[in-house]
């Protein structure tokens, strides 16, 4: 039942025995849901490895919109404590016996997703990120009802794990394995041609499909709110044209300009939301990216997208074939994203940047120094 189901993940979660820091196999900065209001350390001990699993000693891991609203069990009830992180960038530590992808002393990562059963119809089509073979919703995420990547290490799947091109950097490669993978898998599905693509919200996601859609030879329009003080910022990541979306007279001005929208905000606004899709041509693409917290509700003008047959899709993270395309991609173009890199002890700072908007696109936190310094590498 699905009950008894729920109580299995349960027990599972709870596996993360806190320990004493000297008995402890890792430190992870977790949050007790709605009793305290910081972050803590949260010395643990891993579950047995089981056959199929890897560890990872995590080098630098990112944190993503997502992981604030994980915190804040804005899209489902989080369990105590809560251990996010899925942008994971590690060497591998200990293998399963049945491991074959990985071997001790690879550096290799995660992205968002932990389990997929293989046997699903998406996942015999490649789209192991779509998989329906998993028993409760929440059990295919790398973290929440399992511990994630704001940790020391972490202990998942091998065959969510891909290894990582010599050439990507530690601390600039993690916001890849989210921001990154969306944005190119977004462009490699839905861009074809000579398209033309617009980008609304140049945070992790905007900049970096800014320069993937360069990369891949289309012409791109920034779109921001704050025109005068990003303008110069977006045009050198490689914008051929910046443009204002502060008001609904802004947007109306680029009015059937697009092939494909790429929009990483969300709005209530119905004039908002009509003026963001008429920016697209007829029979173009509107990718929306953010999710609203607690189930806000998107208002769409149905008639304008029969009337112009615009394709409304929703887009996040994909396959670990996907993955690995995206990283030999990034590798062959030197496409990183901005970074803010934060060391353990400024934790909080790297999450309240992250949680307000003010970081400078990405945050990474440097999680091996502080793993030496209290013995754990």
């Amino acid at each position: 039942s699905t009950q008894s189901t729920w109580g299995t993940y349960r027990m599972e979660r709870f596996l993360y025995r806190s320990v004493e820091i000297q008995e402890a196999d890792a430190v992870a900065k977790a949050i007790i849901v709605e009793e305290a209001p910081e972050m803590i350390e949260y010395p643990f001990q891993f579950p047995e490895l089981k056959p199929y699993e890897v560890r990872l000693r995590i080098l630098y891991t990112g944190i993503c919109r997502t992981d604030v609203n994980t915190f804040k069990s804005n899209h489902f009830d989080s369990l105590n404590p809560v251990v996010p992180g899925h942008e994971v960038l590690g060497i591998v530590i200990l293998i399963g016996a049945d491991v074959k992808n990985l071997k001790i002393g690879d550096r290799a990562g995660f992205g968002i997703q932990r389990f997929f059963c293989e046997n699903c119809k998406a996942c015999k089509e490649g789209n192991t990120h779509l998989c329906s073979g998993y028993v409760v919703p929440e059990s295919h995420l790398l973290f929440d009802p399992y511990f994630g990547g704001f940790a020391t290490h972490i202990q998942a799947p091998a065959k969510s794990c891909v290894k990582i091109p010599e050439s990507l950097p530690n601390d600039r490669t993690p916001p890849l394995f989210c921001a990154g993978l969306t944005a190119f898998t977004i462009l490699k599905q839905y861009a074809k041609g000579d398209a033309r693509v617009g980008i609304i919200g140049i945070g992790g996601v905007g900049h970096l499909a800014i320069k993937y859609a360069k990369a891949l030879g289309y012409r791109v329009t920034a779109y921001t709110s704050k025109l005068a003080e990003k303008k110069e910022t977006l045009l050198k990541l490689g914008a051929d044209e910046v443009r204002s979306s502060g008001s609904i007279d802004d947007l109306r001005a680029g009015a059937g300009m697009h092939d494909l929208i790429i929009s990483s905000v969300f709005t209530t606004d119905r004039l908002f939301m009509h003026a963001y899709i008429e920016l697209l041509a007829s029979g173009g693409t509107y990718c929306q990216v953010a999710v609203p917290p607690n189930r806000e509700v998107i208002s769409l003008d149905v008639a304008q997208i029969v009337v112009k047959r615009i394709h409304f899709v929703g887009a996040m993270g994909g396959s670990v074939r996907d993955i690995e395309e995206m990283l030999e991609f990034s590798a062959k173009h030197n496409i990183l994203p901005d970074c803010e890199v934060f060391e353990w002890e400024d934790w909080s700072t790297a999450y309240s940047k992250c949680e307000n908007g003010t970081a400078n696109f990405c945050c990474v936190v440097n999680c091996d120094a502080y793993a030496k310094k209290v013995g754990k590498a």
